[in-house]
């Protein structure tokens, strides 16, 4: 799914010729000035808002390192600009405010504050509650929840590199754990800053998106691939867990096996027993076992 973003930034104003071509080029974003405010609009997709505007906003970085996104623009509209943007009359847009007209389908939403001695909403509230009229604008926006969300990563410069092993059928469960995960973003993103991650080039954290049906040792071999630092995610049913795991040469002394038949999940189960302990693939030959080191507790959550 596509969604819009409207950034507050720092670094680049729309008088940066070199940056606004780059930009407008690389991303199809736009930089502009309103209210004060140096802002960059720009389109992206992924599996939710949050996923799109962390991806969008480590582009954003690549294409213009020295742009900073603050924060998302919170776009409040008054009842004149949602009787533009609607095509209606203000005395239409009042009366929906008022619940006299369209209110069959839910309430108008609340505002936001006042501006002046008008009321404001979230613009991307009141396009949710025209879809049900079919008078929205067909643009998808993030909702109250993810802005928090993405303003939060923003705030502690936070980007994460979504991953998975090659083995095929498993695409809907890694989907329900990224779901799960994005429901629970804000607990395990103050998890993951605890930890001394070690990040990618791109300055990401890794996260290892894995169904818990999955192979334990084709995750293991993931990992020991890496050669990095990285969080492993898994879910099933209610519990979503993730784990920091290295390929450290060093560590505790107590080794436990993993055998063939684990998968992600019981493999999980054996962390939890074992905290401290490095897990080695059981296979043929020993020089082959793959020596994976927990440094971390686990980050565990109902969902």
């Amino acid at each position: 799914m596509e969604y819009e973003f409207t950034f507050v930034v720092d670094g680049a104003t729309v008088d940066d010729d070199s940056a606004a071509s780059r930009l407008e080029s690389e991303l199809d974003a736009m930089l502009a000035r309103a209210g004060g405010q140096n802002l960059l609009s720009v389109s992206y997709g992924g599996d939710n808002a949050v996923e799109a505007a962390m991806t969008v906003a480590h582009a954003v970085r690549d294409a213009v390192p020295g742009l900073r996104l603050l924060r998302l623009d919170r776009d409040l509209v008054g009842v004149q600009e949602i009787a533009e943007r609607t095509e209606r009359s203000r005395q239409n847009v009042h009366q929906w405010t008022l619940g006299a007209r369209l209110a069959d389908k839910g309430p108008f939403p609340q505002p936001e504050g006042t501006v002046g001695r008008g009321k404001a909403w979230l613009w991307t509230e009141v396009n949710a509650w025209l879809v049900q009229h079919s008078l929205d604008d067909g643009i998808n926006y993030p909702t109250r929840r993810e802005m928090t969300d993405i303003d939060f990563f923003l705030a502690n410069s936070l980007s994460f590199s979504f991953q998975s092993t090659s083995a095929r059928g498993f695409d809907k469960a890694r989907q329900a754990v990224t779901g799960m995960l994005m429901e629970n973003i804000v607990s395990f993103s103050q998890f993951a800053l605890n930890l001394p991650l070690v990040k990618n080039g791109a300055d990401q954290h890794v996260l290892l998106i894995a169904g818990p049906k999955e192979s334990a040792h084709s995750v293991m071999r993931f990992i020991a691939d890496a050669q990095r630092d990285l969080i492993l995610v898994t879910a099933q049913e209610d519990e979503i867990v993730g784990v920091h795991f290295s390929v450290d040469a060093k560590g505790p002394q107590e080794i436990v096996q993993v055998g063939q038949e684990h998968t992600v999940w019981s493999w999980m189960d054996l962390v939890r027993e074992k905290p401290t302990a490095t897990f080695v693939a059981e296979c043929a030959l020993p020089q082959e076992a793959m020596r994976i080191r927990q440094r971390h507790t686990l980050f565990t959550s109902a969902a």
